[in-house]
């Protein structure tokens, strides 16, 4: 688990954008000095709704998020200063969202929009490695300030050509522009002194843009049942490496990774709405996926590095059942069941020794089927009065967390059993839960480096707790 210790006490050490060495003895106050970590966030969203007409509404949305932490993390979790980093880091960000829908009892409906996106952080990660040279410390510094500019157009709309069938057509259009100022730890012998220096233009830059559209078909069965069929395809921008060990590494974008998407699906109710059931089949066609991957590098303290590359093609298929019934109205009943299949068909690249062949590997938390119960029964106590208990299982297949597989940090099949009791009068609601009540231990994340070692954040324990709610403003 590591300990945790405050930023500021790595004031000892001076700064220096390349590799500096220090005695081991040098490091003693610093390993000594067990604080918190900190962590602040604000956020700030405004929403405005306007009903233009009987049929048209707009909807303006605005967002706002920025925080700020700093924390020094103790990975090996024993006396000496083997492996810890300080990652003090700021992010902030802005979003807009304004969208137009024609909700009319005509046979064609629609909604179509606009959306921006501004983003910025900066990292100034410290790595202290005790492993590399014996009696010494490493401290790698590796800076990084990027931002990302978004801008999307969309559009979607049904119509109802037939007594029973609707057609959907929609898309939206993506442009995304990042650029990075990553500094890192440079081999002065080889690169300019004193860090990364700006490009011609600058710091480097990208630009990445993608139409993705969406096609689908409903057929409306009786009152009681649809089927559907949709196709749709998904984009996902490329970026900046943040922690580099060159130059070449900080200028040298990902490019982007885009995914297409088949379903096949059946909504349904009966006993007068009081049971719905639902089927859903999939497959996703994934190209240029990106991947992290590992690197041997002279530059690093621990001779490895971690980058993300466009090395795979990938097909993911599967199923989906879901459940919810009322036998009566007090108790609510719900299921799931589903089966995932993923598969590499290709996943190669080169390592700077040769082409190196992945292809066996398995998704990273994919576990094959996964599924969950849960009962939650409500009574009136009183007019202003209200209680529910509610039980819940939730079962995971294995899987593997990291995306080598590595076998130290994989997870076996577990069970998980979650319970509550609570209360509710006027605006205050009251709650005892119990969760992870069997007790399963497994790996919430988990990270290879390199075949060095590895390191994984558990499951929280069996807890037992207690928690209140208050509500403000009319019920």
């Amino acid at each position: 688990t590591g300990s945790r210790y405050r930023v500021a006490s790595l004031g000892l050490f001076p700064l220096n954008p390349t590799n500096a060495v220090f005695n081991i003895t040098d490091a003693a106050d610093l390993v000594s000095m067990p604080l918190d970590a900190t962590f602040d966030a604000k956020t700030h969203i405004l929403k405005t709704h306007w009903d233009m007409s009987k049929d048209y509404s707009l909807d303006a949305i605005y967002g706002h998020w920025a925080s700020s932490e700093t924390v020094l993390t103790d990975f090996d979790a024993t006396p000496q200063m083997l492996y810890h980093t300080s990652r003090p880091a700021d992010w902030k960000q802005d979003s807009f969202e304004l969208r137009v829908a024609n909700k009319g009892d005509g046979p064609f409906s629609w909604v179509a929009g606009m959306y921006y996106w501004d983003s910025s952080f900066e990292i100034r990660l410290r790595s202290y490695i005790g492993f590399a040279i014996p009696g010494k410390i490493l401290d790698i510094a590796q800076f990084d300030t990027q931002t990302a500019k978004s801008y999307a157009a969309f559009f979607e709309g049904d119509y109802k050509f037939a007594d029973r069938w609707t057609l959907t057509l929609g898309g939206r259009y993506t442009k995304d522009k990042k650029t990075s100022a990553a500094r890192g730890n440079v081999d002065t012998s080889i690169e300019p002194a004193g860090g990364f220096p700006p490009g011609v233009d600058g710091d480097p830059r990208h630009t990445w843009n993608q139409a993705t559209p969406k096609v689908g078909v409903k057929y409306q069965i009786n009152d009681n049942a649809m089927a559907y069929a949709t196709y749709s395809k998904g984009y996902r921008s490329g970026g900046f490496l943040s922690r580099v060990s060159s130059y070449s590494e900080a200028i040298s974008p990902y490019d982007q990774e885009t995914v297409a998407n088949y379903e096949l699906g059946t909504k349904s109710e009966f006993l007068d709405h009081r049971l719905r059931l639902n089927f859903t089949v999939f497959l996703m066609d994934y190209q240029n996926k990106q991947e992290e991957i590992h690197l041997p590098d002279t530059f690093s303290g621990t001779g490895q590095k971690t980058v993300v590359a466009n090395a795979s093609t990938a097909t993911m298929k599967g199923a989906e059942f879901e459940m919810e019934a009322h036998p009566t109205a007090s108790l609510n009943l719900r299921g799931n069941l589903a089966y995932l299949s993923t598969k590499y068909d290709k996943f190669k690249f080169d390592d700077g020794t040769g082409i190196q062949d992945l292809s066996y590997l398995k998704f990273r938390r994919a576990p094959k089927w996964t599924g969950s119960l849960d009962a939650t029964y409500e009574w009136n106590v009183s007019a202003n009065t209200k209680m529910w208990s509610r039980v819940s299982y939730h079962y995971l297949g294995a899987y593997f967390t990291d995306f080598t597989n590595a076998p130290e940090v994989a997870n076996n099949a577990q069970n998980l059993v979650d319970a509550s009791i609570n209360v509710e009068f006027g605006t205050t609601r009251l709650s005892l839960y119990g969760r992870n009540l069997t007790g399963e231990d497994g790996y919430m994340i988990g990270y290879d480096v390199a075949g060095i070692w590895s390191y994984s954040a558990s499951r929280p324990p069996r807890t037992w707790g207690a928690e209140m709610t208050y509500r403000f403003g009319d019920k």
